[in-house]
């Protein structure tokens, strides 16, 4: 057979290689199965053909002129022939004997062994390969030499298809794998306690298996699933729980803590929100904090593994406890995590004082597509795409396993997966982001950045005058939207284009494109589930949270009554209580849920109008410990909101401190689309010519002495009278009192002979509200006199 030498070898036949065949010269461009792409290289204009490789390598001329990259066949019969590295001779001694077997004649001889003559059929060379095979030490019958041809012959001669695959060994062996289970649950069961024997363990795995399954199986089955004690050892040992056993506590505690789902590795994921990132880390920039000193900061980000872009950004102070004064501490915060979330929803809006290039309509980003199919994108929607995650990888942070971040992210079907404890790996897209911060971003923040470590911090950082982190905040989402969103990534490749790096928003146009774009706008009331809960028992005099008191507002007071007359919730766990949402940072109003109907009523706070400026829920906390640590109670509400609102007072009235500590205002988190916005009752009329309004007549009705209909003076004749109009109807009796425009649809012109005195008794009557007792009408009129 022509063409069975090294030209036959896949391995040296790879993507753009250049061949030589019928008498041309060839590049190879494609390689898919056994089928192999050639491209003419003299330059005429003749399409590519495809051809079978075994027809190409077989060929009397063919030859391999030059190497290419490594080859891309991605079909089944050149499949694992990349994976057998360090194989090379096992193959090519297979590749021999199965041409042997096919010709009758070895590569490389011009005789023929015994047993493979001319004359010989498929079955005797298999036989004689077998005996031969044999002979060498080596186990393989003529039927498997047979089978191994035919193989062969179907993936194109490839011998990749020859090599013998490793076999994985069957974990566990043979025992049950319930045994395996519980092994496993009384191992992680022991983590934070003191070490034991494997004895112990598996008196524990014995009593499990007892309790669990002895009722379904019998005793009998149940013994029969534990295995003997040398093989329970054998499996301990297998399974690296022996090990784990002898590891400190800390250690057996944070590998227990692991949790049970596949990490690492690269996920194939083509729509943007399929898998997401998050992450929160130290920002190393000082900010000026709401006592005007300086204040560290954190940040936690969501990125989009699809697109590598940012679905959403938060900044926050961090500041420890402070152990002279008692002040708690804080962080990152499960509000703060909801409220970021909240970002993923709705695009950013371009903010006063942006460079114009932080636009969408500036960028790479499908701006028209987008626009007509969400409402939200305008010419001031900032430069960053709008991404709904639908799974969370995130670090096991307190705030991140919070109930209410998880109530939120089951509430909007959010998949979340818990990344290792102390494995970055999991989560690189975050990590990588965090440095790509620091060298792009937080190293132009002059006024702050203290640097990547101690040791390379500035002079004299906590004097210089400080942005606040609204201030910061801002800054770094025109940099996500202008710098970070628009910079290619050597990491985004279009598979149709794999030579072109693409920025993530280029990505994300590519990626929308094949996946579609669903807009997710959320509504006022929707938002609201993304603010803290609280379970309150609403009273007459309304409810409390944090010994604040809370009451209907005017145009809820109904809804209000509605839900005390239910009496209690009636909800599971609860008792009476109902479930209120409220946000620390704007404390003043709250939202008391009604589950039975599905709506809201608005509270707020009963002494709202003492605290002017703008406070917090920390701020509320602070002065009630100051309140009670002067002999008061954490319950005097009263006292604690006049000494919130006097410390505002006071700075405004007090010369002010330097520049460098000036009194900010404080940190009140992201804004949420919480309030309805207010409707216009003329919004869905229909426009009419105001010359055509005429006036409606009204009979006067006196407190005095009601005008009967036959107590009217009688009109004039030829005023309109009372001659019956066309259809039988009888005129008004004030019909008179209104001139007529001369195109007949009112009464006739002229006056009637007391005209102008009618016309000021009536005006009169309807600007009267109360009644003297004396009968002293012309007195002061109090309250609203249009009020009837």
């Amino acid at each position: 057979m022509a063409g069975t030498g090294e030209g036959q070898l896949s391995r040296s036949l790879s993507i753009e290689a250049r061949v030589h065949w019928q008498e041309r010269e060839w590049e190879v461009v494609e390689w898919q199965g056994a089928q192999v792409t050639l491209v003419p290289q003299d330059g005429s204009q003749e399409a590519p053909r495809a051809v079978s490789y075994r027809w190409l390598v077989g060929a009397e001329d063919f030859a391999v002129l030059s190497g290419g990259a490594a080859p891309a066949a991605d079909g089944t019969a050149l499949d694992g022939w990349g994976r057998q590295e360090g194989r090379e001779e096992e193959a090519a001694l297979w590749q021999a004997r199965m041409v042997e077997i096919d010709t009758g004649l070895a590569p490389g001889r011009s005789e023929h062994e015994r047993g493979f003559g001319p004359g010989t059929t498929l079955a005797q060379r298999c036989a004689a390969m077998s005996a031969r095979l044999a002979a060498d030490g080596v186990r393989c019958s003529a039927h498997t030499l047979a089978d191994k041809r035919r193989t062969w012959k179907a993936a194109g001669e490839n011998p990749a298809v020859l090599l013998p695959g490793t076999r994985d060994k069957r974990p566990g062996g043979f025992t049950d794998p319930r045994c395996l289970t519980a092994m496993q649950e009384v191992v992680a069961r022991r983590a934070h306690a003191s070490d034991v024997t494997i004895d112990v363990i598996r008196e524990e795995v014995e009593d499990l298996l007892h309790s669990r399954y002895a009722q379904e199986l019998g005793s009998a089955a149940v013994a029969a699933l534990l295995p003997s004690r040398s093989t329970f050892y054998l499996r301990m040992k297998e399974s690296g729980l022996a090990d784990a056993l002898g590891q400190p506590t800390r250690a057996r505690a944070a590998l227990a803590s692991t949790p049970p789902l596949p990490h690492g590795g690269r996920e194939v994921v083509l729509r943007p929100g399929k898998v997401t990132q998050t992450d929160t880390t130290p920002l190393r920039i000082l900010v000026r904090g709401d006592d005007g000193r300086p204040t560290a900061t954190e940040m936690t980000v969501l990125i989009d593994v699809a697109t590598h872009g940012i679905c959403a950004l938060m900044i926050t102070p961090s500041r420890p406890r402070d152990a002279e004064s008692g002040q708690a501490g804080q962080a990152t915060r499960a509000i703060d995590l909801t409220l970021m979330l909240a970002q993923a929803f709705a695009p950013w809006p371009v903010m006063p004082g942006w460079d114009p290039l932080s636009a969408a309509a500036a960028s790479s980003l499908p701006f028209g597509a987008l626009r007509a199919a969400d409402e939200r994108f305008t010419e001031a929607t900032a430069a960053r795409p709008v991404i709904r995650p639908e799974l969370i990888i995130y670090d096991q942070g307190s705030p991140y396993v919070s109930e209410h971040f998880t109530e939120v992210c089951d509430r909007l079907r959010i998949a979340r997966r818990p990344a290792r404890k102390r494995t970055p790996t999991d989560k690189p897209l975050p990590e990588h982001f965090f440095v790509t911060l620091a060298h792009r971003f937080s190293q132009h923040v002059t006024h702050g950045w203290q640097g990547r470590s101690h040791k390379k911090r500035g002079r004299g950082i906590d004097r210089m005058p400080l942005y606040t982190i609204a201030e910061l905040q801002q800054m770094a989402q025109e940099w996500v939207a202008l710098e970070y969103q628009q910079t290619p990534d050597a990491g985004l490749r279009d598979p149709f284009r794999p030579h072109v790096v693409l920025s993530p928003n280029e990505m994300y146009a590519v990626q929308v494109a094949r996946s579609g774009y669903r807009a997710v706008p959320l509504s006022p009331a929707e938002n609201r589930f993304f603010l803290l809960r609280q379970w309150v028992r609403p009273g007459k005099g309304g409810f409390m949270i944090d010994y604040r008191t809370y009451q209907p507002v005017a145009q809820d007071a109904g809804h209000y009554r509605e839900v005390l007359l239910r009496g209690g919730s009636k909800l599971h766990g609860v008792g009476d209580k109902w479930e209120c949402r409220f946000n620390p940072y704007h404390p003043e109003r709250v939202w008391l849920y009604d589950h039975t109907a599905g709506t809201w009523v608005t509270c707020d706070f009963r002494l709202r109008h003492l605290l002017t400026d703008p406070w917090t829920a920390d701020m509320w906390q602070e002065h009630a410990e100051q309140h009670q640590a002067a002999d008061g109670s954490e319950k005097d509400e009263e006292a604690i909101a006049l000494s919130l609102a006097q410390r505002d007072r006071r700075r405004r009235s007090r010369r002010p401190p330097p520049k460098r500590t000036r009194k900010e205002p404080i940190f009140q988190g992201l804004e949420l689309e919480t309030e309805e916005s207010s409707r216009d009752p003329y919004a869905d009329l229909e426009e009419f010519d105001l010359s055509t309004l005429r006036p409606y007549p009204a009979q006067p009705i006196s407190p005095w002495a009601p005008l009967a209909v036959d107590a009217v003076p009688a009109l004039r004749s030829g005023a309109g009278g009372t001659e019956p109009l066309e259809g039988g109807q009888a005129p008004h009796p004030l019909a008179a009192l209104f001139s007529d425009d001369g195109d007949g649809d009112g009464p006739a012109g002229g006056s009637t002979a007391g005209g102008p005195t009618d016309v000021c008794e009536v005006v009169d009557a309807e600007l009267v509200d109360d009644l003297d007792t004396d009968g002293d009408v012309g007195g002061e009129i109090e309250g609203d006199v249009w009020e009837t």
